[in-house]
C-alpha cells in the first residue's frame, strides 16, 4: 500500500486515512483490554494496527502523531472520569477541567508517540527489520512514564491488561509488570513480522516462536507457583471497614460516621474474631494528633485486637519553622499505643498538591482537608508483635518501586489504604484494584486493601482476591492473611529489565545515525 496504481491524490487520501484510522483502532483495542471492559485477550493484537501504520508511513514525525493519537484514544476512553473529578472537587470550571484532561491524555499519549517515532527513525536509517526496536522502545517509555511528569503516572501499563490470567502472570516475581508489557508488545510485533517476512519462512516465524516459548515458560512457572501459594494456610484474620464516607456530606454527619459509624461497624466485625482492624483513607473531620478524645477512642478500639489498628488521618509536623500537613497511616499496637506512622511519599498531582502553581493558579486540590499536603521522606516500616509491615496510601499502589522498596526494608505485609469515592461508579476503582494485585505477586506478600467506598479486598501472594466488597456501599471485608519473609528475584534486582530496554533503545538510536537506507521503506510487503 505505497500508493502504486492509484492517482496521486487518491493515494495521498488513502495514506491519510491509514494514519488516522489505524492508531485510533489500536487505541480502542487497548482501552477494551483494561477494566471495566476487561477483554484482556485483545492486548495480544491491540498494537497491530499501530505497527502497520508505522510501516506504511515514511517520516518519524508522522509516526509520532500516529502513536500519540493511539495513546490519546486509549487514555481518553480509560480515564473519562477525570474531568468530572477535577470540576467537582478541584474547583476548576468544567471547560477548564476538560482542557486539563485533554492536556493530560496528550502527554500520556506522547510516550507511545515517542516509541513510534524512534522505531520509524531506526527503520528509515537501517531498514524495516528495525521494527523490532519498537519492543524495547515501548517498554522504555512506559518506564519513563513511571517517573515523568510530576513524579510519574504509570496508570494502565500494557502488562496490566493480562491481570485476569493468574497462571500466566506469576512470573511477575521475576520480571515485574514491565516484563509482561514486553511480552505483549513482542506478541504484537511477531504478528506483523509474520506478514512482513512471509516470503522468508524461517525468518518470519522467529519472533512468533520466541513469543510462544516465553508464554509456555510463564504458564509452566505459573502453574508451579500457584500450587504453592494456593496451598498456603494463613494464620491471621483481618477486618477492613468500608464506611463509604463522602466529603459532600454535612460535617456533623461525616464526623458521626467517622467515629460512631466505624465503632458500630467494628462491633459487627467482632464475630469474625479479627486479629487486626484496618480503617481506610477517608475524609477526616477530626485530626488524630489534635483531638485527645479521638485518640483515646482509637486507642481503646485498638486494644480489642491482638495486632491492633491501622488507620489513615492527617498528621502535622514542623518543617523549617512552617506547619506542614501529611497524608499519613498510623499504627496502634494491641495495647493501644502508637508504634509508628508513615507519611505518604508519592502525592497525587492536583489531588493533594498543585504542581507549577504559577501556571495552575486557578485550581485547588481535590482533597479539601488542608490544601497542599507535604510529602513524606521515609520508607517507614512498623513492627506489630514482632511482625514488620508497611502501608501504601491511595495510588501509591500503582508504583512498583514503592512496594519494592518497603519489602527490601523488611516489610512482611503490605496494607493499602485508599479512598476511591471521588471516582464514583466509574472504571477507576476497578483499574486501581487491578494494578494493586500486581504488587502482591511481584513481592510475594499479602496485600490488604482497605477502600473507603470500595473495592476493599484481601489479595494473596498469588494475586488472587480472597475477600472482596462491593462498590459504593458500607461493608466489611474479612479475610485471612500471613506475614511472609524473603525477597523475590524482582525485589532483589529492581528495574533490570526496563533499564536494559532503555540501554538497547538508546544504542539502536545512536547506531541508526550511522547511515541511511537508500529510500525510506513504507510498505510491509
Amino acid at each position: 500500500m505505497s500508493g502504486e496504481g492509484f492517482p496521486h491524490s487518491d493515494a495521498a487520501s488513502l495514506r491519510t486515512a491509514i494514519v488516522l484510522l489505524l492508531p485510533i483502532l489500536s487505541g480502542m483495542l487497548a482501552w477494551a483490554s483494561f477494566p471495566k471492559v476487561s477483554q484482556g485477550y485483545l492486548a495480544w493484537i491491540a498494537l497491530v494496527p499501530l505497527l502497520v501504520c508505522i510501516l506504511r508511513i515514511r517520516t518519524p514525525m508522522a509516526a509520532f502523531c500516529g502513536g500519540t493519537a493511539a495513546g490519546i484514544v486509549q487514555f481518553g476512553a480509560s480515564m473519562y472520569w477525570i474531568p468530572a473529578v477535577v470540576a467537582t472537587y478541584g474547583g476548576a470550571p468544567s471547560p477548564v477541567a476538560f482542557i486539563l484532561f485533554l492536556l493530560m491524555v496528550a502527554i500520556l499519549g506522547s510516550f507511545a508517540g515517542l516509541a513510534c517515532m524512534v522505531t520509524r527513525h531506526a527503520m528509515n536509517r537501517r531498514g524495516r527489520a528495525l521494527l523490532l526496536v519498537f519492543i524495547p522502545a515501548w517498554v522504555s517509555l512506559e518506564y519513563a512514564r513511571s517517573y515523568l511528569p510530576f513524579g510519574g503516572f504509570p496508570w494502565l501499563l500494557t502488562g496490566y491488561s493480562l491481570s485476569e490470567y493468574a497462571r500466566l502472570i506469576q512470573a511477575a516475581d521475576l520480571v515485574g509488570v514491565y516484563g509482561f508489557s514486553f511480552l505483549v508488545v513482542l506478541a504484537n510485533v511477531a504478528l506483523v513480522w509474520l506478514v512482513m517476512y512471509r516470503d522468508r519462512k524461517w525468518l518470519a516465524v522467529v519472533p512468533a516462536v520466541v513469543t510462544a516459548t516465553l508464554v509456555a515458560l510463564c504458564l509452566a512457572y505459573g502453574s508451579a507457583a500457584l500450587r504453592g501459594w494456593d496451598a498456603l494456610q494463613p494464620d491471621y484474620r483481618v477486618a477492613m471497614l468500608q464506611g463509604n464516607l463522602s466529603i459532600d456530606e454535612p460535617q456533623s454527619q461525616l464526623k458521626w460516621k467517622y467515629i460512631q459509624g466505624y465503632l458500630g461497624m467494628a462491633d459487627k466485625a467482632a464475630a469474625a474474631k479479627p486479629d487486626l482492624l484496618v480503617l481506610p483513607e477517608a475524609p477526616a473531620p477530626v485530626i488524630y494528633q489534635f483531638d485527645a478524645d479521638y485518640r483515646e477512642t482509637l486507642s481503646a478500639l485498638a486494644r480489642r485486637y491482638p495486632l491492633g489498628l491501622i488507620f489513615n488521618n492527617i498528621s502535622y509536623r514542623e518543617v523549617e519553622g512552617t506547619q506542614r500537613y501529611c497524608n499519613s497511616a498510623f499504627f496502634l499496637d494491641g495495647r493501644g499505643a502508637e508504634v509508628g506512622r508513615y507519611d505518604k511519599i508519592h502525592l497525587v498531582p492536583f489531588g493533594e498538591y498543585i504542581p507549577l502553581q504559577k501556571i495552575f493558579f486557578f485550581s485547588q486540590t481535590i482533597s479539601r482537608d488542608v490544601g497542599n499536603f507535604y510529602p513524606g521522606g521515609r520508607y517507614q516500616t512498623v513492627a506489630l508483635q514482632g511482625r514488620v509491615l508497611s502501608a501504601l496510601i491511595c495510588f501509591e499502589a500503582v508504583f512498583p518501586e514503592l512496594s519494592r522498596e518497603f519489602v527490601r526494608r523488611g516489610s512482611q505485609l503490605i496494607v493499602n489504604l485508599t479512598n476511591d469515592a471521588w471516582y464514583g461508579d466509574s472504571s477507576a476503582p476497578y483499574q486501581h484494584l487491578t494494578m494493586a494485585r500486581w504488587r502482591a505477586i511481584e513481592s510475594r506478600r499479602y496485600l490488604l486493601r482497605a477502600a473507603n467506598s470500595g473495592i476493599s479486598a484481601v489479595i494473596t501472594p498469588g494475586g488472587r482476591i480472597e475477600s472482596q466488597t462491593a462498590l459504593l456501599r458500607q461493608d466489611i471485608a474479612v479475610g485471612r492473611f500471613a506475614f511472609l519473609a524473603g525477597e523475590t528475584f524482582y525485589i532483589r534486582h529492581p528495574g533490570y529489565l526496563p533499564i536494559l530496554c532503555v540501554i538497547i533503545t538508546l544504542l539502536i538510536v545512536f547506531v541508526s545515525f550511522g547511515r541511511r537506507v537508500t529510500k525510506p521503506e513504507a510498505s510491509a510487503s
